[in-house]
């Protein structure tokens, strides 16, 4: 991935919401309420992945939603896991927000796995008490 790209990613607020209660992680912070939010569920990791805009090539609206909504109807048959829709929204706002899905309980692998099936560049991945980091995929 290029300086710029990741530059691009790392100033992105990536978001969700749980129960009218919006939940922004940034890489490289901790965040206190994603921490409540495993405790509450007994889980320890969180990935956050979309599958708008493969490859950072933007698509249009329909064409993000559709891809959309082929990776939440994937989400529902894994068992064990818990989804939040959100959205990632750089800083600058030089870029149209991203339809995304925080997913608790998922492993590493399987997030990459996801990720990579549906043409990302990178996911955000974040576990209970650490700071939230960007996977290069």
């Amino acid at each position: 991935m290029d300086k710029e790209l990741l530059s691009n990613y790392k100033n992105t607020d990536y978001w969700f919401t749980v129960d009218d209660k919006t939940i922004t992680l940034n890489i490289g912070r901790k965040n206190n309420d994603f921490d409540r939010l495993c405790e509450r569920f007994g889980c320890t990791t969180g990935a956050f992945i979309t599958a708008c805009n493969p490859q950072s090539q933007l698509l249009t609206d329909d064409e993000n939603k559709g891809r959309n909504k082929q990776l939440a109807t994937h989400l529902e048959k894994v068992s064990q896991v818990y989804c939040f829709s959100g959205a990632g929204q750089d800083r600058d706002q030089q870029w149209p927000p991203e339809a995304s899905f925080m997913i608790l309980g998922l492993s590493q692998e399987t997030a990459i796995d996801l990720a990579r099936e549906y043409q990302q560049n990178a996911l955000v991945w974040i576990e209970h008490q650490q700071a939230a980091v960007l996977i290069d995929v």
